[in-house]
């Protein structure tokens, strides 16, 4: 089987990458797609599964076409490498200007960022026989594309080695490497689709990974609607990114203990693990 390896970045995916290398005889090929809102030490995660492991890994970075839209002006692909891939949000701000701001209500920056431009990779070097391996465990079935025979879609961790999350932390705390992120973290650095409790607990910790989504709704709050139209956010109940840093002031530290009784206002997420897996929504 020829098998493209979706490289979120995460420990899902890195374990996924790492069973598939060591246990199967596939043709593989990982790919990693960067939004340039990535936390840099989910970049240094990735070099290092990259150089430690031999994967190879393909760097693909969103190019947008902004010429027009519908057939032949989709988004393109460049590729990059550690040292060269964006790291201040510069392709996530070029499929902005085209699509505008992405929230709960138009929750489009996977398949502008990621799909798209892993489609493009495919393309221009003919791997239309190809399937794509995305890192969902056995224990989040629910995460399953329903289309993810006519996207040519595989989850090795369901159907070739049932994998849970438990089994995942055991195996990485019996390495002598990690992703070093905390819990509340993730890897896009400041993911809309977090609860407002891990935001405003990366707002205390971080703050200075607000400043792209504050600068973009601060550039572009009307672009894909009519300037009468409210303009657009990015987080949950309409809230801006200025609004969420004033949360943080009042909000408690993040507890990494399990919440007995979830605050649907704090809480609630709209589907953010660890990271965001490609062809996932």
């Amino acid at each position: 089987m020829k098998i493209s390896v979706s490289f979120s970045g995460g420990r899902t995916s890195a374990y996924m990458g790492w069973w598939l290398k060591h246990h199967t005889d596939h043709d593989l090929k990982f790919i990693f797609m960067n939004t340039g809102c990535e936390h840099e030490k989910t970049l240094e995660f990735l070099n290092e599964c990259d150089t430690r492991w031999g994967l190879n890994l393909i760097w693909v970075e969103a190019v947008v076409n902004h010429a027009g839209r519908g057939y032949g002006f989709g988004t393109r692909h460049r590729t990059v490498n550690f040292e060269t891939a964006a790291r201040v949000g510069e392709p996530f701000e070029d499929s902005i200007k085209k699509y505008g701001i992405p929230n709960a209500g138009a929750p489009n920056c996977s398949m502008h960022l990621k799909e798209e431009p892993l489609k493009s990779y495919m393309r221009e070097n003919h791997m239309g026989d190809w399937v794509n391996a995305v890192g969902i465990r056995s224990d989040e079935v629910d995460r399953i594309n329903p289309n993810h025979k006519q996207h040519g879609l595989v989850y090795p961790l369901i159907d070739m080695h049932p994998t849970t999350e438990n089994d995942i932390m055991h195996w990485w705390s019996r390495q002598d490497f990690d992703l070093q992120l905390k819990q509340f973290q993730g890897n896009c650095s400041w993911c809309w689709k977090k609860s407002f409790r891990k935001l405003t607990a990366i707002a205390q910790t971080e703050p200075e990974l607000f400043e792209f989504p504050a600068r973009m709704e601060a550039k572009y709050p009307h672009k894909g609607q009519t300037k009468e139209m409210a303009a657009r956010t990015f987080f949950r109940a309409n809230k801006t990114t200025q609004e969420v840093l004033a949360m943080a002031k009042d909000n408690i530290p993040f507890n990494p203990s399990p919440v007995t009784q979830p605050d649907m206002f704090w809480d609630e997420t709209g589907g953010c693990s660890e990271s965001c897996e490609v062809f996932s929504e």
